[in-house]
This record gives C-alpha cells, sequence and structure tokens, in this order.
C-alpha cells in the first residue's frame, strides 16, 4: 500500500504525471527523469518513490492484463 503523499501543487503533479506517461510511450528518458523530477517538487515524495510508484503501476498492470488474457500457458 503506498503511504500518502502531501501534494503542493496538484496541477503541476498531474501535468507532470501525464508527460512523463507521455515521454515513456515515445521512450524519452531525458523529458521523463526532467517530469519525475518535477513531480518531486510539486510534492513530497522524493524521485525515488516516484520511481517506484511507476514501477509499482507497471507491475500490477501487467499482473492484470496477464490475467485477463490467460496468464501463463
Amino acid at each position: 500500500m503506498m503511504k500518502k503523499y502531501k501534494i503542493f501543487d496538484k496541477e503541476k503533479f498531474n501535468w507532470a504525471m501525464d508527460s512523463a506517461f507521455d515521454a515513456l510511450y515515445r521512450e524519452d528518458k531525458n523529458i521523463f527523469m526532467k517530469r519525475v523530477t518535477d513531480m518531486g517538487l510539486s510534492s513530497e515524495m522524493t524521485e525515488q518513490d516516484i520511481l517506484y510508484m511507476f514501477a509499482q503501476s507497471a507491475y500490477t498492470t501487467s499482473l492484470t492484463s496477464s490475467f485477463i488474457y490467460g496468464g501463463h500457458k
């Protein structure tokens, strides 16, 4: 379970998160890391927490999709 973080600038945090996902999709490492920094600046999360959050969501998404689409054969 993720611990609760205080977000100082919710609008900037959400914008940075959307941009980070977009950069991930385009495989743009530099933009992704810049947005992670932006997310850190607009919240109480450290960059490590933010990267962990991305990793967790990727892991749970893949678990869900493998469950829905038949899992491991």
